[in-house]
C-alpha cells in the first residue's frame, strides 16, 4: 500500500507534468501569435512595431505592485485559471480586428493578464514540489517554456503564411484555454493565510531591497538580460552583414540559442552550486556567448558561442527563480516574482533602447562584444558580493 508521502510525491510529479505541458503549448501559441502580430503591423511602419513591443513590456512594470499583492492574497490556481481564460477572451477580438490601434491596445490587455500568470505560475511551483524539489520544478517549467519558444516562431510564420494572422492569433486563444484546462486539473492549492496577509503589507520592491544578496543578484541578472536583448537586435547585422550568413543560416543561430537555453534550464538540479553562484555563473556564460559571437571569425564559432549564450540564458531563468523562493517565505513569493518580472522587463526596455546607438557607433560585432563584456563584469560583481555576505 502506498504511503501518504508516496502519494503526495506522485501527485506532485503529475501536477508538475500537467503544468509543464500546458505551459509549453501556451508558450508556443504566444510566440506564434507575436510573430503574426509583428507581421500585421510591419506594413504600418516601425512606430507601430515599437508600440507593440512597448505594449508587451509596460504592463509588467506598471502593474507589478498590484499583481504581487493579488497573487499573495488569492488562491493561486483559481487566479491562474481566471487570468488565462481572460487571455483567451481578449485574444479573439485581437485576432479579428485588423487596425494597428486596436491591435496594440488589445495586446496590451493581453500582456496585463500575462503579468498575473507568470508570478502565479512561479509561486505555484514550490507549492507543488516542496522546498527540496524547487530546482527540479523550475527546471521542468523551463523545459516547457524552452520547447514552446523553439517551436512557436516557426509555427507562427507557417500559420501566418498559410492561413493569415487571424488564424495564428485564434490558435493562441486556444492555447490559453488549454493551459487553463491544465491548471484546472492541478490538485495543489496555494491558499494565503488571512492573518499573515493582514500583518504583512510590504511591497515587492521593499522586500527585494531588504535582502542584499537577492537584490544584487536580481539587479545583476537584469543587466545581463538587457545585454542579451542587445544581442537580439545586433545579431542580424553581425551574422548577415559581417559574417555573410544567409537568412536560413541566421535562423539556425536563433534555433541554436533556443536549444542551448533548453539545455541550460536543466542544469541546476544536477550541479552542486548555490543558487546565488548559479546566477553569477549563468550570467558569465551568457555574456561569454554574446561576446563570442562578436569576435567569432566565422559562422561555426559564432554558432558554438550562441549555444553557450543560450545555456547561460536558460540556467539564469531557473537559478533566479530558485533563489527567490529559497530566500523568501511562500506568502511573499507573488510580490517578489512580480517585482523581479518588472525589473527584468525594465532592463529589456533599456537594452532595446541602447541597441540601436551601440550598433551605429560600434557595428554589430562591437555592440555584441560590449554587451557580452558588460554581462561578464556584472557576473563577477554578483559572485564576489553575494559570496562575501
Amino acid at each position: 500500500m502506498a504511503t501518504t508521502k508516496t502519494l503526495d510525491a506522485r501527485r506532485g510529479r503529475l501536477d508538475l507534468g500537467i503544468l509543464t505541458a500546458g505551459l509549453a503549448v501556451s508558450m508556443a501559441g504566444d510566440a506564434a501569435a507575436f510573430i503574426a502580430l509583428l507581421l500585421r503591423l510591419q506594413p504600418h511602419g516601425s512606430g507601430w512595431v515599437a508600440a507593440i513591443l512597448a505594449a508587451e513590456l509596460v504592463p509588467f512594470v506598471v502593474l507589478a505592485p498590484l499583481v504581487g499583492r493579488v497573487v499573495d492574497r488569492v488562491e493561486t490556481r483559481s487566479l491562474l485559471i481566471f487570468a488565462l481564460l481572460g487571455q483567451a477572451v481578449v485574444a479573439v477580438p485581437l485576432a479579428l480586428l485588423d487596425g494597428p490601434l486596436p491591435t496594440v491596445l488589445l495586446f496590451a490587455a493581453l500582456a496585463g493578464l500575462s503579468a498575473f500568470v507568470r508570478p502565479s505560475t512561479n509561486a505555484l511551483v514550490p507549492a507543488i514540489t516542496g522546498p527540496e524539489g524547487r530546482e527540479r520544478g523550475f527546471a521542468r517549467l523551463g523545459a516547457g517554456v524552452g520547447i514552446g519558444w523553439i517551436v512557436g516562431p516557426g509555427v507562427g510564420g507557417l500559420l501566418t503564411g498559410w492561413f493569415g494572422v487571424r488564424t495564428a492569433v485564434l490558435a493562441d486563444a486556444v492555447t490559453f484555454a488549454v493551459l487553463a484546462g491544465a491548471c484546472a486539473l492541478l490538485s495543489v492549492r496555494r491558499r494565503p493565510d488571512p492573518a499573515t496577509v493582514a500583518k504583512d503589507r510590504s511591497g515587492g520592491l521593499r522586500l527585494l531591497l531588504a535582502d542584499r544578496v537577492l537584490s544584487v543578484a536580481v539587479l545583476g541578472a537584469a543587466v545581463c538580460v538587457g545585454a542579451a536583448v542587445i544581442d537580439n537586435v545586433a545579431a542580424p547585422f553581425r551574422f548577415i552583414d559581417q559574417l555573410g550568413a544567409t537568412d536560413s543560416q541566421y535562423g539556425l543561430y536563433l534555433t541554436l540559442w533556443g536549444v542551448g537555453a533548453l539545455a541550460g534550464s536543466q542544469l541546476l538540479p544536477h550541479i552542486r552550486m548555490s543558487h546565488r553562484g548559479a546566477v553569477a555563473v549563468a550570467c558569465l556564460t551568457m555574456g561569454a556567448g554574446i561576446a563570442g559571437i562578436g569576435v567569432a571569425p566565422g559562422l561555426l564559432i559564432a554558432y558554438a558561442a550562441a549555444v553557450a549564450g543560450g545555456v547561460g540564458n536558460g540556467m539564469l531563468n531557473v537559478a533566479q527563480s530558485a533563489l527567490v523562493t529559497a530566500r523568501t517565505p511562500p506568502e511573499r513569493h507573488g510580490r517578489l516574482f512580480a517585482t523581479v518580472g518588472a525589473v527584468t522587463q525594465t532592463a529589456i526596455g533599456g537594452g532595446t533602447a541602447a541597441a540601436a546607438p551601440l550598433i551605429t557607433w560600434l557595428g554589430g560585432g562591437g555592440a555584441l562584444i560590449t554587451a557580452g563584456v558588460t554581462s561578464m563584469l556584472v557576473a563577477v560583481i554578483v559572485l564576489l558580493f553575494t559570496t562575501s555576505t
